[in-house]
């Protein structure tokens, strides 16, 4: 049981993983070419994106426990990662 468990979480991270990353291509695709009417297509089809890929996976408890913490994962690293930057900045 708890074999299946892990793996449910894992298809699921993974799965939250790919979703995250075509989410944040549309979003950094959209910023190198801002435009009004199509920024805000993306961004509803972002948010459409990510409620889909939740919804698939719903029934699934251990799945959408991992969809959610992949979908939360590359948001993560990229403030970490700036926050890491901004702190050498600040330095000096």
């Amino acid at each position: 049981m708890l074999e299946s468990v892990l793996f449910s979480g894992v298809i699921g991270f993974v799965w939250g993983l790919a979703i995250s990353a075509l989410s944040n291509f549309l979003t950094w695709r959209t910023l190198n070419r801002p435009k009004g009417v199509m920024s805000t297509l993306i961004f509803v089809i972002r948010w459409l994106l990510l409620i889909l890929a939740m919804a698939v996976v719903y029934k699934n408890t251990a799945m959408l426990i991992g969809t959610a913490l992949g979908l939360l994962t590359i948001k993560n690293i990229i403030f970490v990662k700036n926050l890491h930057i901004l702190i050498r900045a600040r330095k000096g």
